[in-house]
């Protein structure tokens, strides 16, 4: 008995699989080395389809902005907007260097973010709280969508100036492949509440992207002035969603108020109502696959 026992463990076997267990014990043992192998790959399979499904994260709001600011740049009458797609933070050049995102930022007192990354078990932070410690602003990560288990990416804002309340406005999907939302803050700057809507439209589908263009430019021109509509809306200024939001009385496109007809073909916009245009540029340094935008305003006058 002691010499079988000494076998079993010695060979990695069930000290109940010998020779003289009982029969009840001996097909016991059997169903655990026939069984236990079958429904590992069942529930492995399980877990990367669970895994890989794409999820909508749900409407959520807030009265502040996460961080603290470390200095104000709005301290010269000038309002300092951008956007930028950060792809990630990874550059043309194939690498992934938030630093590089973040000089791109640094004189900006509300930046609106595309395409920012959730963090991953491993790290604690996503990546707008990563731009905001590193800017010294104030951060919001809005997530479109959860995938493997944690948010994987979506929208953000950094700002210096006080955001009193935000909104994460999920839009519909029916057609395309990933999700998006609006991103609504509401920002102080000059005694004044001055709106900032924070779009990605989704370009798997141009159904889809006509439609959430469209619900985005309805919220921008249904909010009191001032108001801001910035972000990557895929979408070049020929097509008549984004005819339709420059034709429309009181919205400028800072870009062209200061470039003209040098201004480039592009998909990420800045929209403003109520807002004058002192300065604006486009900067392309292959920090991403994307250009990012920028605009120098100031509140033009009540009425």
């Amino acid at each position: 008995m002691r010499v079988l026992v000494e076998t079993a463990v010695e060979t990695g076997a069930d000290p109940a699989c010998r020779v003289d267990s009982p029969p009840a014990a001996a097909k016991r043992c059997l169903c655990r080395r026939i069984v236990r192998p079958w429904l590992l790959a069942p529930l492995a399979a399980l877990l990367i389809w669970r895994g890989s499904v794409r999820e909508q994260c749900p409407p959520d709001d807030g009265t502040a902005l996460e961080g603290t600011v470390s200095s104000s740049v709005a301290a010269d009458g000038r309002l300092r907007i951008g956007t930028f797609n950060i792809h990630g933070g990874k550059g043309r050049d194939r690498l992934r260097d938030l630093r590089r995102t973040a000089e791109c930022l640094r004189t900006l007192d509300v930046v609106g973010l595309n395409e920012v990354h959730g963090a991953w078990f491993w790290q604690q932070s996503d990546q707008a709280a990563v731009l905001g410690h590193e800017l010294g602003l104030q951060w919001l990560f809005a997530p479109t969508e959860e995938r493997w288990w944690h948010y994987r990416f979506g929208n953000g804002m950094l700002s210096s100036l006080p955001v009193t309340s935000w909104q994460q406005i999920p839009l519909a999907r029916r057609h395309g492949r990933s999700f998006r939302n609006l991103l609504l803050a509401n920002v102080q700057y000059g005694g004044r509440t001055i709106r900032v809507v924070v779009a990605h439209i989704d370009r798997s589908s141009d159904e889809e992207r006509r439609t959430q263009l469209r619900v985005a430019g309805d919220l921008f021109m249904s909010l009191a002035a001032p108001a801001v509509l910035l972000g990557d809306m895929n979408t070049p200024g020929e097509e008549p969603e984004i005819r339709r939001l420059l034709d429309a009385p009181g919205v400028r496109d800072p870009l062209a108020d200061v470039l003209g007809d040098k201004a480039p073909r592009r998909i990420d916009w800045i929209f403003t109502r109520g807002l004058r245009t002192l300065d604006a540029g486009i900067v392309e340094i292959g920090a991403s696959d994307h250009p990012h935008i920028w605009a120098e305003l100031e509140l033009e006058k009540r009425g």
